[in-house]
């Protein structure tokens, strides 16, 4: 492979290292750093690529930038547990990977059409490699090895560009530093934006509780003051201390499930297990929410299975999370439709019993789907509907399942019945 004058010490590469070193004073720095690298050292392109692997980052990025271009930013993440996979992201990370590993296994850089092949993986767009690789008959890698983070610096060229080792030294020293200070910018910046979304959930739990707290406050003093009338009829007096009855009890529904939140958050008690046929317990729940459901035009559609289903389990938790989650499809789910029921015993399969409960609505959007069990998070549909509720259902819905050993998930897609629907699932699984 034919290789130009090497780079070694003296005053020809102070220029190029203070030059370097400036671009750490940009906020952005490593697109800087990968046109200033290229440009000094006379190569027609030069890849950055960098594999942050601390605790709880898994991230990997990539600065791409060739003669008559602006540097492009790329970041390959890893598909988060439960998402589909996207086989072109996944393949391209994983090719990254092994041109980092490459690196470091074999930074001299002389196996060029293995680089070449690697590159044209990377790069390519529309399934094909960049016009300017065919240009490209060599590649100077250096090796870039810091606290929590691995990457490569890849000087690409149609003769190799020779870096003595002090210079090699400096180039990962300053490679080095610059993506350090790529990942605390990151940080930084989630670390705003995490601040932003807690005080806008913040904002919207104080309004909606200050709405929920309020409004039977109100109801309550307005009987209060009808029941100080001297013209009061044993009829009306009657209704108004119903009215009482209902708001604090609200009130105080309202205060308890904060309060179990709170403990389930700090620390859960046990269930207290007992065997309990599941089919009569929801069957108890459904009747007692009829009149609930049929106020909000509304179907419960329950069969009780053929045979008993028998679970050592907690019924009272049972009970409080069957509610929260009818409750929820009550609130959420389009006139004249039903709310379905299925308990299904698969313990001679997987060892599970499964109950779901779907309903026919407005969508969950993708990006919500996560954060649908986070505390105090309401989704945009409840704010901008003015869906009464204060985000606490189904946290404490989540850590109540959890105290029972077993797991929640729900999913949303288009309803095959009415493509202007959205069919929402709760699956719980108990073993």
């Amino acid at each position: 492979m034919p290789t130009s004058p090497s780079l070694g010490e003296g005053r020809e590469t102070w220029p190029l290292v203070h030059a370097l070193t400036a671009t750490l004073n940009d906020p952005d720095p490593l697109p800087v750093l990968a046109e200033v690298l290229g440009t000094h050292l006379g190569a027609k392109a030069c890849l950055l690529l960098c594999h942050y692997s601390s605790p709880g980052t898994n991230d990997l990025v990539y600065i791409s930038w060739h003669q008559g271009t602006a540097p492009t930013r790329h970041r390959l993440p890893l598909a988060e547990a439960g998402a589909a996979l996207d086989w072109p992201l996944d393949w391209q990370r994983r090719v990254a990977l092994e041109l980092i590993q490459q690196t470091f296994d074999q930074s001299t850089g002389n196996a060029w059409p293995h680089w070449q092949k690697g590159l044209a993986e990377l790069l390519q767009q529309d399934h094909q490699p960049p016009d300017w690789l065919r240009s490209i008959a060599a590649a100077t890698a250096i090796a870039v090895d810091g606290a929590g983070f691995q990457g490569s610096i890849l000087l690409l060229g149609a003769a190799g560009i020779g870096v003595d080792q002090t210079l090699r030294a400096n180039l990962a020293s300053l490679g080095a530093i610059a993506f350090q200070q790529h990942q605390l910018q990151g940080q930084a910046q989630r670390n705003a934006e995490q601040l932003r979304h807690l005080n806008a959930l913040k904002e919207d739990f104080l309004s909606t509780l200050n709405h929920e707290l309020r409004t039977p406050l109100t109801s309550m003093m307005l009987a209060i003051r009808m029941l100080r009338r001297p013209d009061l009829t044993p009829d009306r007096a009657a209704l108004y201390l119903d009215i009482l009855e209902q708001q604090c009890s609200r009130e105080i529904g309202l205060v308890n499930d904060l309060l179990m939140l709170q403990t389930l958050e700090s620390k859960a008690a046990p269930a207290v297990r007992q065997t309990t046929d599941l089919g009569q317990l929801l069957s108890h729940v459904a009747e007692q929410s009829t009149a609930a459901f049929q106020q909000a035009q509304l179907s419960l559609d329950w069969q009780p299975p053929a045979q008993a289903v028998v679970l050592s389990t907690d019924p009272d938790l049972w009970t409080k999370v069957l509610r929260e989650l009818l409750g929820n499809a009550r609130k959420y789910s389009a006139p004249q439709t039903a709310v379905t029921l299925a308990l299904a015993d698969h313990r001679a399969q997987n060892g599970r019993v499964t109950l779901q409960i779907s309903n026919l609505g407005a969508a969950i959007e993708a990006d919500e789907l996560p954060h649908i069990f986070d505390t105090f998070r309401r989704g945009r549909h409840a704010t901008s509907d003015g869906i009464a509720g204060t985000g606490t259902g189904l946290a404490l819905v989540r850590g109540l399942v959890a105290q029972m050993g077993g797991t929640i998930r729900v999913s949303s897609h288009p309803s095959d019945a009415d493509p202007s629907l959205w069919q929402t699932c709760f699956t719980l699984e108990f073993s």
